[in-house]
C-alpha cells in the first residue's frame, strides 16, 4: 500500500495545471472487480470508491424490476434475479455464438442467463422484464456492448461524484489476448454508450509495468528484466518486461525511463474463478449425496441455488487460503436442506489437480518467445487475487526456481494506479514525468 501512495504522491508533485480542468480516469476492467483511479489537475492521484466506500467494485450488474444494481448490491440479489445478473462478462464478450459452446458455459461456468445470437452472430442477452407486480413487460435482446457501458457509465458515476465535476475521458485495460473486434467493442461501450472518450487501450500488464518502473525500479538501472506473474478471476496473464533509461535529448542529460514488453502470454481459462468452481462442484456433489436429497434433482439445475453456492464456494476458497481447513454451512440450501460440513484443503488442491498443472504454461511460453532463459530474469513479480492461493505459490516457486516472490505493488490496484498515469502521458491537460513504453 506504501508504495501506492508514494506513486500517487510523487505523480501530484509533477501535475501542472495547464487551464483545463479537465479530469480523466484509468479503470481496471476485470473479469470479477473494477477498480479506477481518478487523475485531477493539481490532486494525487486517488481510487475511486464505490456507493459503500470500498476500493473495489464488483463487476457485474443485476436488472431489477425498476432499477439497475451494481457492485455488493447485484451479488446480494443475483439469487433473486439470477436471469438478469451479468457477471464474468469477459469470458463472452465478443464471442461468436456457438450453441455448443453456450451449453457448455451453462452446465459447468453456471451461467444462467439466457444466451442469444445478435444480428452479428455474437454473444447477446436475451431478458425477459417484469414489472413490480411480478407482470412481464415484453422482451428485448442486450447486446454484451450494452451490459458493459452500464458498468462504465457506473464507473463514470462514480468518479464525478468523487471528483465533483464532470470526468470525460479514460484509458481502459484489457487481456492481452483481446482481439481487433473485442477492442473496437469495448472501445464502442465506452464512447457510444457510456459518455468517456477513450484515450488508450492497455494491457493489464503493461499498467501494472509502468507503475512499478516509476516507483520500484533503480533510477539509473539499465537492463533490468521483471518477469510479472498475473493470476486474476477468469484468466492468467504473465508478461516479461525490461527496464532501462535512454537521454533523448541531446540538450539534457536527464535519463528517461524506458520500459520495453518483451513477450506476453496467458492461459485464459486458468483463474481464482476456476477454483471457485472447483470447490462448488465438490460442495454441490457433497449435497446431492445427503439422504435427505435421494431422488432428487441435482443442485446443479436450481439457478438460485447454484447462485447462492457459488458465493459461499468464493468465501471459502479465502477461508482455505489461509487454513487447511474450513467449516461450511449453507442453511436451507434448497428444499429446507442444509449444507454443513468440514472441508479440507487438500481435498480441493485434489480436485483442482488440472488446473495447477497449467500454473506455469504461461511462464514458459513468455520466456520462450521472448527468447529468454529464468537465469536472465532478474526479479519476478506477483499480481492478481489468484496468487493468494498457497498451492499456486508453491507451484510458482518451484517453476521459477525462486525462493521467494515479489509482491512489491498492490496486486488489486497497480493496474487502474498504472493506466492512470499512462493516460495522464495521453493528453496535454497534465504533466507528468516522462516515460517511453514499447
Amino acid at each position: 500500500m506504501a508504495g501506492i501512495l508514494a506513486i500517487g504522491m510523487f505523480l501530484s508533485q509533477g501535475i501542472e495545471d495547464i487551464g483545463a480542468r479537465a479530469n480523466l480516469i484509468g479503470v481496471d476492467f476485470g473479469s470479477s472487480f473494477m477498480k479506477a483511479t481518478l487523475v485531477r489537475p493539481g490532486k494525487k492521484f486517488a481510487i475511486v470508491e464505490n456507493t459503500a466506500a470500498k476500493r473495489k467494485t464488483e463487476a457485474m450488474v443485476t436488472l431489477g424490476t425498476e432499477n439497475r444494481l451494481f457492485g455488493a448490491d447485484s451479488l446480494l440479489a443475483s439469487g433473486k434475479y439470477p436471469l438478469t445478473t451479468f457477471a464474468e462478462l469477459q469470458r463472452t464478450f465478443g464471442e461468436q455464438f456457438d450453441a455448443e459452446l453456450v451449453q457448455k458455459m451453462k452446465e459447468h461456468r453456471f451461467i444462467t442467463n439466457e444466451i442469444a445470437a445478435d444480428e452479428r452472430g455474437m454473444v447477446a442477452w436475451k431478458v425477459t422484464r417484469a414489472d413490480a407486480g411480478g407482470e412481464e413487460s415484453g422482451e428485448e435482446l442486450l447486446h454484451s456492448e450494452e451490459v458493459v457501458a452500464m458498468l462504465l457509465q457506473y464507473v463514470k458515476m462514480l468518479a464525478e461524484k468523487q471528483a465533483e465535476a464532470s470526468v470525460r475521458e479514460c484509458v481502459i485495460t484489457v487481456p492481452s489476448w483481446f482481439t481487433y473486434d473485442q477492442r473496437l467493442m469495448i472501445r464502442d461501450a465506452a464512447e457510444q454508450l457510456a459518455g468517456l472518450s477513450v484515450l488508450q487501450l492497455v494491457h493489464e500488464n503493461t499498467a501494472a509495468a509502468v507503475l512499478f518502473g516509476i516507483d520500484k525500479v533503480d533510477k539509473e538501472a539499465q537492463n533490468h528484466t521483471v518477469l510479472f506473474y498475473n493470476m486474476g478471476g477468469m484468466d492468467t496473464e504473465v508478461a516479461i518486461v525490461r527496464y532501462s533509461h535512454l537521454n533523448v535529448s541531446e540538450k539534457s542529460k536527464k535519463l528517461t525511463p524506458y520500459i520495453e514488453i518483451l513477450a506476453e502470454a496467458h492461459e485464459r481459462d486458468l483463474g481464482s474463478k476456476d477454483l471457485d468452481l472447483v470447490l462448488f462442484d465438490i460442495l454441490a456433489d457433497k449435497f446431492n449425496a445427503l439422504k435427505e436429497r435421494e431422488g432428487k434433482p441435482d443442485l446443479r439445475t436450481n439457478p438460485r441455488a447454484a447462485k447462492r453456492l457459488l458465493k459461499e464456494a468464493a468465501k471459502i476458497k479465502e477461508v482455505l487460503s489461509a487454513n487447511k481447513q474450513a467449516s461450511v454451512k449453507v442453511p436451507e440450501l434448497l428444499d429446507y436442506v442444509t449444507l454443513q460440513l468440514t472441508l479440507e484443503r487438500a481435498e480441493m488442491e485434489e480436485k483442482a489437480s488440472e488446473l495447477f498443472a497449467r500454473v506455469a504454461k504461461p511462464i514458459e511460453a513468455a520466456l520462450a518467445k521472448a527468447g529468454l532463459s529464468m537465469d536472465e530474469i532478474h526479479q519476478v513479480e506477483l499480481l492478481g487475487g489468484g496468487i493468494r492461493t498457497p498451492k499456486v505459490t508453491e507451484l510458482l516457486e518451484k517453476a521459477l526456481k525462486v525462493k521467494e516472490l515479489g509482491v512489491h505493488l498492490n496486486g488489486d490496484e497497480a493496474m487502474c494506479f498504472g493506466s492512470a498515469f499512462i493516460g495522464s502521458n495521453s493528453t496535454m491537460n497534465f504533466k507528468v514525468a516522462a516515460v517511453m513504453l514499447t
